[in-house]
């Protein structure tokens, strides 16, 4: 009898166990919240200074905002928040905004709901990830073309000669051109360790 009793203890703990260790582990609305709010602070922020500049200084020289200033703010940003925030794209002007392989596909996953008509500003990638030994909370919010993007993202026809100019000289590998409103531009990619 004790054996029989021992037996069931023990299916009975192993299905147990079974079934948490393969619970799925889902981002909370907690989590999902915290980085919406940081990509949008981040983003907002960002175009602030960008009109800003353009309205006090003309558009040549708000080219830094998106250089330099977009750089020391992506910083201070991870800083901050405790997380590595950057700006993604499959076009990038700036090398150091090169998607890694998680980045590619969800922006490749964005680009196919533009295609859908289904991408809009509510869109939104989160989840938890394993990557090696440790568990990321990845977050990316797509960055759809505005009208005043086209002033650095547009054609060469429409944008004014001494930007094309610039963008040519500190950029001489740039693909980040010939947008047009509405177009997806790329990503804002937050990625959290959670353990």
């Amino acid at each position: 009898m004790n054996r029989k009793i021992f037996l069931i203890a023990v299916v009975v703990t192993s299905l147990l166990f079974l079934s948490c260790s393969d619970k799925e582990v889902k981002v909370t609305e907690e989590q999902k919240e915290q980085m919406r709010s940081t990509a949008a602070d981040f983003m907002g922020e960002l175009k602030s200074i960008l009109l800003n500049r353009v309205e006090t200084n003309g558009v040549v020289s708000a080219l830094d905002v998106c250089s330099d200033t977009a750089q020391i703010l992506t910083n201070d940003y991870g800083l901050q928040r405790g997380v590595f925030i950057k700006r993604v794209s499959l076009k990038n002007r700036n090398k150091n905004n090169f998607p890694d392989d998680y980045e590619k596909n969800v922006i490749n996953s964005f680009n196919k709901m533009l295609q859908n008509k289904k991408l809009d500003e509510k869109s939104e990638q989160a989840e938890l990830v394993k990557e090696g030994e440790f568990t990321y909370l990845r977050y990316m919010k797509p960055i759809i073309i505005q009208p005043e993007c086209l002033n650095y993202h547009g054609s060469e026809s429409t944008m004014l000669e001494e930007v094309n100019k610039l963008i040519t000289e500190r950029y001489p590998d740039d693909k980040a051109r010939d947008y047009k409103p509405g177009d997806l531009r790329g990503a804002v990619s937050i990625k959290k360790l959670i353990e």
